[in-house]
């Protein structure tokens, strides 16, 4: 009795390699997938974290911002009042700096001297009347330029006082000149005129003196 065996083993085994081919594939495809969901669910989470503190930080400038706001409006009041403060400051000084002069210039006045005008002045005045004080330079070009640097700067902190007066001769006057030489917070005085006149037929002399502040230091 002869036996065929029909059953075709090559075949079978190619069969199950590309099923084995197939399962990894498979495989493979779900790994990727895991992990493809694993990263997307991850970023998701991380993502969402970031949004809730994104979301808190605003909430706390939100809450912040009426805090900043005011602080700025107070710095800018403190500006202001600054201002204003050192300007009375100013003031103050300036009035305290006149009547401690007039005390001075009191004791200062000798005998045979009658002041008839005392009177406080800035520097344009001065440059007007062309007094000749070493410091002040009368050239045009110079003026120009010195206008402009007095105009960005602010206010002139240059003070003058000019006394006008009568004197029965001219020793009393040098005396008073000495005499407000020696002043301290006075630090330039001029003779700008002296001249011969009469008094009820009586030889006089009648004078203008004008002298400089010194300068205040600079506030801290």
């Amino acid at each position: 009795m002869i036996t065929i065996n029909l059953y075709d083993y090559k075949r079978i085994v190619r069969d199950v390699g590309i099923q084995k081919q197939l399962a990894m594939v498979a495989a493979g495809s779900m790994i990727v997938l895991l992990i493809s969901c694993g990263t997307w669910m991850f970023q998701k989470m991380w993502i969402w974290n970031i949004e809730s503190d994104l979301a808190e930080v605003e909430t706390e400038v939100a809450a912040a911002t009426p805090d900043y706001n005011a602080v700025q409006h107070l710095k800018k009041q403190q500006g202001q009042y600054t201002k204003i403060i050192t300007g009375i400051d100013a003031l103050r000084s300036d009035q305290a700096r006149t009547t401690e002069f007039l005390e001075d210039m009191g004791q200062a006045i000798p005998e045979g001297i009658w002041l008839t005008s005392v009177k406080q002045m800035n520097l344009e005045t001065i440059e007007s009347k062309k007094i000749p004080f070493l410091f002040i330079s009368y050239d045009d070009k110079k003026r120009k330029k010195r206008g402009k640097k007095k105009g960005k700067e602010g206010l002139d902190e240059d003070k003058f006082v000019e006394l006008k007066g009568t004197a029965m001769d001219g020793q009393p006057i040098v005396h008073l000149l000495e005499q407000l030489r020696a002043i301290p917070y006075i630090d330039a005085v001029v003779l700008n005129s002296s001249k011969r006149a009469w008094m009820e037929n009586q030889p006089v002399q009648n004078f203008e003196i004008y002298c400089h502040f010194l300068k205040p230091k600079p506030a801290a």
